[in-house]
């Protein structure tokens, strides 16, 4: 009989979510010059984005590392469980889902399912929290890997950043697009593609005409699918976040809709900096 383990790494917010204490996760460590401080254990999102304001440096990430990830399987090795789902950030943003997968032959005595969830943020992190909710209901490997891909195939998401230094130094945007945006003042719509990267789906010359373009782009995708979960993710910019929550449910007020609200952890705040605001949605 299968018993199962869901597990994540740090980028999927779990920590800002109810119930996402019950999934562990592998965790990054942000890098403040010399200062050193594991996401979610060391700093949480409240304090990081308050230090981002205070210095002058845009910080790094080291990843897990595979010892880390050793201890982990190991320890539910021990628990009795036969297999592990893990549910990384994309494999073109970071190197963790390639990692977990590299320990298969390693641990031969249980089964190692890595997704790559081609997203990162409470996106990647709703993955993990339905899964955990189909092993609470019984539900084999195999549906839930099913619901997963059905998931992935039927989502999308954008969001707007305050300031493109923070992308393009730690290489997620080319450095062309990032000198554009200074230059001209102009606040890109940036999508996660189907293949999960970071690219500019459109040029707006504010902020505010920005999200509002990422929305209609957003709507239009959702078309007329009456069942959603949608996803308002944010750094440091709760107010707005409530503001556009609100805005997506008189827009879809005649739908079966459920809105949450999200933090982005330090993790990726690393690489988009404080005043980002996102917007992601699932068919369901």
């Amino acid at each position: 009989m299968e018993k199962i383990a869901i597990i994540s790494d740090c980028n999927a917010g779990l920590d800002y979510v109810k119930g996402g204490e019950r999934i562990p996760v592998l965790r990054s460590v942000i890098n403040f010059g010399d200062e050193h401080y594991v996401d979610g254990t060391d700093i949480k999102a409240d304090e990081f984005y308050k230090k981002l304001k205070e210095v002058d440096i845009i910080p790094s990430t080291s990843a897990p590392t595979i010892g880390e990830a050793m201890t982990l399987i190991e320890s539910l090795i021990e628990k009795g469980y036969t297999d592990v789902i893990m549910y990384a950030i994309s494999y073109n943003l970071s190197s963790i889902g390639q990692m977990v997968e590299s320990l298969r032959s390693e641990y031969p005595q249980i089964n190692i399912h890595v997704v790559d969830t081609k997203m990162a943020t409470y996106m990647q992190g709703f993955l993990a929290m339905e899964a955990i909710k189909m092993v609470d209901e019984g539900y084999s490997v195999k549906d839930i890997l099913e619901r997963t891909n059905y998931l992935l195939e039927n989502s999308h998401a954008y969001f707007i950043v305050d300031d493109l230094r923070y992308l393009v130094k730690n290489g997620r945007l080319s450095g062309a697009q990032g000198f554009l945006g200074g230059l001209l003042k102009i606040k890109p719509v940036l999508e996660l593609t189907k293949d999960g990267r970071i690219v500019s789906k459109e040029k707006v010359k504010t902020f505010r005409r920005a999200v509002e373009r990422g929305l209609e782009l957003f709507l239009d995708e959702i078309g007329n699918h009456q069942k959603l979960k949608v996803l308002v993710l944010h750094t440091d910019r709760l107010d707005d976040a409530k503001k556009i929550a609100k805005s997506i449910r008189e827009r879809l007020s005649d739908r079966d809709l459920d809105v949450e609200i999200s933090t982005i952890t330090p993790a990726v705040g690393a690489h988009i900096g404080c005043g980002v605001l996102g917007f992601g949605y699932f068919k369901l």
